[in-house]
């Protein structure tokens, strides 16, 4: 292994996001510095900016991170078992899920819940229009006969439960009981 690919390792990269993300939970972004991210990751300064060239870039590593989990969980959910109600309940509960455990006991939850508007929105806008297509094209599949407009109030009320639950384990029967009531009367009879 030559000196670059040692220094520009996945691990060591992993401890640095890591090292940023329980930083920036306890502090909050604006708080946590490039030297403490260095200090936290037990390395050096000049080779934190090896693999990030600013706290930017850390903060976007962070989101891309809980992206992939936000995507990971909603597509195994999508694609489970069940009907379409436990199916799309499912994903929508997986994903706010996901951000609530990040965010969990964080007294920096709104500062960070604001702050991706500005630096990862294009990351966030992303996986939102992949949540709504899997969710649209799972309505879709199962005959319902709105199924965009159904799937914008969806995720506009999932957004409300997501952001209000004090825990991360009341999302789940909250928004598995909203997917009941609002897609239920929408499926063809049987």
């Amino acid at each position: 292994m030559n000196e670059i690919s040692r220094r520009l390792s996945p691990e060591r990269r992993a401890r640095i996001v890591e090292a940023a993300r329980h930083l920036i939970l306890r502090h909050g972004l604006r708080a946590t510095t490039m030297e403490a991210i260095a200090r936290e990751a037990k390395i050096a300064k000049p080779t934190l900016y090896g693999y990030f060239p600013g706290k930017e870039a850390v903060f976007g590593a962070i989101v891309q991170a809980l992206v992939d989990d936000i995507r990971a969980a909603v597509d195994a959910a999508i694609n489970g078992e069940g009907d379409v109600i436990a199916r799309v309940g499912g994903a929508l509960a997986a994903k706010y899920r996901v951000v609530a455990k990040l965010l969990e006991g964080s007294p920096h939850a709104d500062e960070l819940y604001s702050e991706h508007g500005r630096s990862a929105k294009a990351l966030f806008a992303t996986v939102e229009q992949q949540v709504d297509a899997a969710i649209t094209g799972a309505l879709q599949q199962a005959g319902v006969a709105r199924p965009r407009p159904l799937t914008q109030l969806l995720l506009a009320a999932a957004f409300g439960i997501g952001s209000k639950a004090a825990t991360p384990a009341e999302i789940g029967p909250a928004v598995r009981l909203l997917v009941e009531r609002m897609v239920r009367p929408e499926l063809p009879a049987s």
